[in-house]
């Protein structure tokens, strides 16, 4: 293997070397976060990343959660024991956990962010004082129920999960699937169909569900190419009994409760996309400098350093972009079709930098003796959840017709 780099050899903190402490577009506080969750993912991350993907290792990744205590309160609001941080921070969160472990960051999104965000902005008093403090400290896990075998894309039409209501309580029968956290969840923020005579989306609500309810069943969990150690569910509801108290917002307006964090969703995911983006840029901009060929380093042919350019340029001008429509959000703007281009566009880029990153490092990039290989199959799920490429180029074209007319 002489003349060969190893990755060991690349002087890398894996994923944010190449990335200033100061970015000038954020404040000093919202820096100082950023630095202080860097710090607590190399020390409590970075050791067990590679594990949890090759072991596809669940109970490691939420073990390794629950140490994250400090941070899975995140956009929980004060009066209920959070930091009441908002969006901003969730992206900031989320870009440092992913240049880590993908696998961790879906974990942490599902639970503290698709869980809780519902809860926080709609549930009652009572609900969120029961249900939010154990998402905040790590001792509860929460994920959120929305797709089924016949869904997909099209959620709400393919709507099946049936919820009866019989006296004081809902009978659910049906099923759900590709539950992010669904077979180690506590919680469920689950969406059902309520009255099936209307349309789907004037008939579906929302329910708080407890995962120790009697009939409820895991089928099993994916095997996925990417995000390995992130549980990933078929579940099957049998009879499962849940109290009226426990429905969110009010019957057959569970269209609004999904609909709300849906930008917020995809901004989370987008900042996801770009940790992933960056540790894959990180290494390849490292080793090219590192190896040599002809007696040159790599970066000193335009072959590559114009990849590397490329790469700069996706995310550098993504994350500024990412952190606009954050600010916009918790300002309370209306940016959906923003959010979309970003969310769509950041995810391309991400599949061709892991892409990329892999052509320049070479064989060894191919190996799994870099995390490259890891980044490369993480990323292309970006181009798949919280929207396909597809739909977010659907809500964009739907969006310019409301804005410009035909």
């Amino acid at each position: 293997m002489e003349g060969h780099v190893h990755f060991k050899d690349l002087d890398l903190k894996f994923g944010y070397s190449c990335m200033p402490d100061r970015l000038h577009y954020y404040t000093k506080e919202e820096n100082d976060f950023r630095m202080e969750v860097r710090k607590w993912c190399e020390e409590n991350v970075r050791p067990v990343a590679e594990k949890i993907d090759r072991n596809r290792d669940k109970k490691l990744a939420v073990d390794t959660l629950r140490k994250m205590k400090p941070y899975l309160n995140i956009i929980i609001p004060e009066d209920a024991g959070g930091l009441g941080k908002g969006i901003l921070y969730r992206t900031i969160f989320g870009e440092e956990l992913t240049a880590y472990s993908y696998a961790l960051a879906g974990i942490f999104g599902g639970s503290s962010c698709l869980f809780a965000g519902p809860v926080i902005e709609y549930g009652t008093p009572e609900q969120k004082k029961k249900y939010l403090s154990g998402i905040a400290d790590g001792s509860k896990i929460g994920a959120i129920g929305i797709t089924e075998p016949t869904g997909g894309s099209d959620a709400i039409g393919g709507m099946n999960l049936k919820a009866k209501r019989e006296a004081n309580h809902y009978v659910l029968n049906g099923e759900k699937c590709f539950v992010t956290n669904g077979s180690v969840a506590d919680y469920i923020c689950l969406f059902a169909v309520t009255n099936d005579q209307v349309k789907r989306h004037q008939g579906i609500s929302a329910f708080i569900f407890e995962t120790d309810t009697s009939g409820f069943e895991i089928v099993k969990d994916y095997k996925h190419m990417g995000r390995r150690g992130m549980p990933n569910t078929h579940m099957r509801f049998n009879n499962c009994c849940v109290p009226v108290e426990n429905m969110l917002h009010e019957e057959n307006a569970g269209l609004e409760v999904l609909l709300h964090g849906l930008d917020a969703e995809r901004t989370f995911t987008a900042s996801q996309y770009l940790g992933l983006a960056r540790s894959a840029f990180e290494i390849a901009y490292k080793y090219s400098h590192k190896r040599t060929q002809f007696k040159k380093p790599l970066y000193s042919f335009e072959a590559i350093s114009f990849k590397l350019a490329e790469m700069y340029m996706d995310i550098e001008l993504n994350r500024i972009a990412i952190a606009q429509i954050a600010r916009m959000l918790d300002a309370g703007h209306y940016c959906r079709p923003t959010v979309a281009a970003v969310k769509a566009r950041i995810a391309d880029a991400t599949v061709k930098i892991s892409q990329e990153a892999i052509q320049i490092v070479g064989g060894l990039g191919y190996s799994e003796e870099y995390p490259l290989e890891r980044y490369y199959r993480d990323a292309k799920i970006g181009q798949i959840s919280a929207g396909t490429a597809e739909i977010m180029r659907y809500l964009i074209t739907r969006e310019m017709i409301k804005m410009w007319g035909k």
